[in-house]
């Protein structure tokens, strides 16, 4: 079974799960209504609505993040971090809203503001509510935050699921409804499962030691990072690690795409600056340690016939599929698009230039400069018409967001299915 039947069943069963707990609790709140409703005890259902929700929505996205690195394989880590990213607002406004309406269900603020310690699952409650606005505040805010210090409050997250699991079962007049007593059972199981997971990978990963071997200058505002492992790292051409530098004070950890081939000796990551971490990356020495944490991603060829359509740093996972592709028995026929303001921001142009190779083309797209043997302009469908011949081919887009796409309409305006598209995210923004 192929990858991506494997994450539509996947898809299938957690939807199945979401809709039959979102149901579940809709009918049991809605259908313990009195005859005559009043606004007080509309708010009070409404209020316990939210708090279910949102406890199911909180379970889901802790569990989401636990996993991460496991489903990765089958979703891609861009995609979950940017699900997680979207589902943690939705759940923010439900974990919200379960205080407020018990606020206006019984015209009193503070009995849900300060926690007392007579009343505990009242208490963990609050508190729950308070550490759920710290690790919120930290993600909107993660660039500016310490690895360290970020790993501090990951582990609030697991204090934040036990304190309001304990809140919900001891407090909630609905626990002993059975589909309720499920998902609590449920999570309750899974969730201690996904931390077993996650602080297993994290062992393992401490493994992988890097070694600064080379900091190689391509133009002026990309370089490549050469890092030396003490043992081989595997990964396929497309995908990508998240670095960590050892140094103080350098905040988060930012992810970038392996540059060399799974058969070179070295791991290369090729890097444009564009801010603090880039800059301290450009300043490391021979011999210094780097942490890599990976490797991820979905964006893998596994067709036969594959076009590459990159815009300016996007070229780093193609160059990848392309050197692997030379040593490659089973050789993949790859039409290279290659679009870049001027011909001095074509990097890996002389290593391109020399593959003469049936099974491989390379169009160079300039869009402030004028070059021989280069199209002059934005890539479009004129130009895609021009040199490809046959619609026979899986497309692969990397590049930035506005150029991925304008790519993907014009693609579908000459007739490529959307299953025959393939994007690549910079989704670290």
């Amino acid at each position: 079974m192929g990858r991506e039947n494997k994450a539509k069943i996947i898809l299938l069963i957690l939807s199945g799960f979401l809709f039959f707990g979102l149901i579940s609790l809709f009918y049991i709140i809605f259908n313990s209504f009195e005859e005559n409703i009043t606004l007080s005890s509309l708010f009070y259902s409404l209020g316990k609505l939210a708090g279910l929700i949102g406890f199911l929505f909180l379970s889901i996205l802790i569990f989401s993040g636990e996993t991460a690195r496991f489903f990765d394989r089958f979703f891609g880590m861009d995609k979950i971090i940017k699900f997680q990213r979207k589902f943690a607002l939705i759940t923010m406004i439900f974990v919200l809203l379960h205080p407020i309406f018990f606020m206006l269900s019984s015209k009193s603020v503070f009995n849900y503001l300060i926690p007392d310690f007579s009343v505990l699952p009242l208490s963990f409650g609050i508190i729950s509510l308070y550490i759920f606005i710290i690790i919120m505040s930290a993600s909107f805010l993660y660039k500016r935050i310490s690895y360290k210090i970020w790993q501090y409050i990951h582990v609030l997250t697991y204090i934040l699921f036990f304190f309001s699991l304990y809140h919900a079962i001891k407090i909630g007049s609905d626990s002993n409804f059975f589909p309720i007593k499920l998902i609590y059972l449920f999570f309750l199981i899974i969730i201690p499962m996904g931390i077993i997971y996650r602080t297993y990978y994290k062992l393992k990963q401490r493994l992988n030691k890097f070694i600064i071997n080379e900091v190689r200058w391509e133009n002026k505002e990309i370089f490549t990072l050469i890092l030396k492992p003490n043992k081989k790292f595997n990964f396929k051409p497309g995908q990508f690690c998240f670095l960590r530098l050892n140094k103080d004070k350098l905040y988060a950890r930012h992810p970038f795409t392996i540059s060399s081939s799974p058969t070179d000796e070295d791991l290369h990551f090729t890097i444009k600056l564009s801010g603090r971490f880039t800059k301290s990356a450009s300043e490391l020495k021979e011999g210094e340690e780097i942490i890599v944490e990976g490797p991820f991603g979905i964006f893998i060829p596994e067709e036969e016939n594959i076009v590459l359509i990159s815009g300016g740093i996007g070229i780093t996972p193609f160059i990848s599929m392309i050197k692997n592709n030379i040593k490659s028995e089973n050789k993949k026929n790859i039409v290279l698009f290659y679009c870049s303001k001027t011909k001095e921001d074509l990097i890996f142009k002389k290593e391109l230039d020399s593959i003469n190779e049936k099974w491989f083309k390379k169009i160079y797209i300039l869009s402030r400069d004028e070059s021989e043997n280069c199209e002059k302009g934005r890539i479009n469908k004129d130009i895609i018409k021009k040199h490809l011949k046959s619609k026979d081919y899986t497309f692969y887009i990397c590049g930035p967001e506005k150029m991925k796409d304008c790519m993907i309409r014009e693609l579908r305006e000459i007739g490529v299915k959307q299953d025959r598209i393939k994007t690549e995210s910079f989704f670290w923004k």
